[in-house]
Parts: C-alpha cells; sequence; structure tokens
C-alpha cells in the first residue's frame, strides 16, 4: 500500500499528542510535521506537498475552515474539532471527515478507511462510447487518456495494474476484474488471473502460451477454450 504523507494542525499540544500516536498505529501513515497554526502550515505547503491533512477548527489567527478555502488545490482534509456546529460548512466543502474530540482510534480508523475509498474511487476507469475507445487512467497524479487500441495487454500485481501501451508502461491502483468489464469486450479477453490482452494483438498460439506483439503470456487452463473459440483454432 501506498504511503500516505499527512500534516496535523492543532493549537493545542495534547490533540497533536493524541493523533500522533493514533497515526502510529497505520504503517503506511507518514506524519511530516504538525503545526500549532494553520499560517505555518501554509507556508509549509508552498514548498511540500502532502496528501491528508488533520486539521483543528477553532485557532487563533485563521481557523480551520478559512484555512482550507485559501488553499487553491487542497489536498485531503479530515477536520478535528471539540465542536459539532461546523460540521455541515466542513462537509459542503467537501472533507473526508469531521472527528469530534475526544478522538479514538476506531473512529481515526473508519476516517483513514474513508479517505481510502475516495482515492479508489477516483482511480476507476471510465470508458467513453465516442468513436474510439478511450479510458482514463489515473496515473500517480496524472489522468492519462488512453485509446484502447494502443493497448497490448495489462498484467494485474494485485491492486495494481500494468497497462502495456505502445512501447510504454503505465502503473495504476486498480484491480484487472474491474477494468477488464470497462474494456470494449469484443476487443479484449481474459487469458490468464494475471492477464487481459488485446484480440487483435494476439500473433500466435502455442501449447499454453499465447503471443502478443512478441511477448509470450500464459494461458489459464480455465480460458484456454474460450480463448481458441474467439481466434478460430
Amino acid at each position: 500500500m501506498a504511503t500516505i504523507k499527512c500534516i496535523i494542525i492543532d493549537d493545542e499540544p495534547v490533540a497533536i499528542r493524541i493523533l500522533e500516536l493514533h497515526l502510529s498505529a497505520f504503517p503506511n501513515i507518514q506524519l511530516v510535521a504538525n503545526f500549532n497554526n494553520a499560517l505555518s502550515a501554509i507556508h509549509f505547503l508552498h514548498d511540500n506537498s502532502v496528501d491528508l491533512i488533520f486539521s483543528d477548527i477553532d485557532m487563533p489567527q485563521m481557523n480551520g475552515l478559512q484555512f482550507l478555502k485559501t488553499l487553491k488545490n487542497p489536498p485531503s482534509f479530515i477536520f478535528t474539532t471539540a465542536y459539532r456546529d461546523y460540521a455541515v460548512e466542513a462537509f459542503d466543502m467537501d472533507v473526508v471527515d469531521y472527528l469530534l474530540k475526544p478522538i479514538s482510534l476506531d473512529r481515526i480508523a473508519r476516517a483513514i478507511n474513508r479517505f481510502h475509498e475516495r482515492k479508489l474511487e477516483c482511480t476507476k476507469p471510465v470508458i467513453t462510447t465516442d468513436e474510439e475507445s478511450v479510458i482514463n487512467l489515473k496515473v500517480d497524479k496524472r489522468i492519462m487518456r488512453l485509446n484502447t487500441s494502443y493497448i497490448s495487454y495489462i498484467e494485474s500485481y494485485g491492486d495494481y495494474i500494468i497497462c502495456y501501451y505502445n512501447d510504454k508502461k503505465f502503473v495504476s491502483r486498480e484491480r484487472l476484474s474491474n477494468i477488464y468489464q470497462l474494456l470494449p469486450q469484443n476487443k479484449f479477453i481474459r487469458i490468464h488471473r494475471q492477464y487481459v490482452v488485446s484480440i487483435d494483438k494476439i500473433t500466435s498460439l502455442v501449447g499454453n502460451m499465447v503471443s502478443v506483439n512478441g511477448v509470450d503470456l500464459p494461458v489459464g487452463r480455465n480460458y484456454q477454450i474460450q480463448l481458441r473459440q474467439i481466434i478460430g483454432v
């Protein structure tokens, strides 16, 4: 699982220590800094990027809501506060979660799960119905628009895929089963639990190995009959 860089902003040292303790239970969370006011965090963010911010709301000089409004392209936000009054306004600003103090470990866990769910939604490829099929694939922080006619095959590594596109490789956090459902079904076929290939790019089939643009890939036993029917052998 990818590392999540985060910062904490709170004018109460005890509140920061509690959050630090809770976040230490999550190995993929990297706390890079904490601040006792929003202005210091703004200066930090000018030169540094983070994935997630835990911020109090009621703080001197600038409150958490005002701080969020100053950020042009804000990272994900989780508010931590002793007051319920700001919840509606906070969720109108599309924050991940709104945690009321005192904050328990299980409530932090639920908030982090919600963060992950949002990220997964953002990385799901979307296929259009234009004349040429195109998928939008999240690669790092970019959205790549890929014409499916240039995809040779897609390889699975757990929750990630590698898309072989012309002479390039694109890695995305996506499950192979999800992306296969979105690809043109008359153009792609699953040949193995780890591979989906372009039918047009298949150049040969020998035994349980198929060649796709010169690359030999295994054909799973459960997929051999369907593959032979589709390519007519």
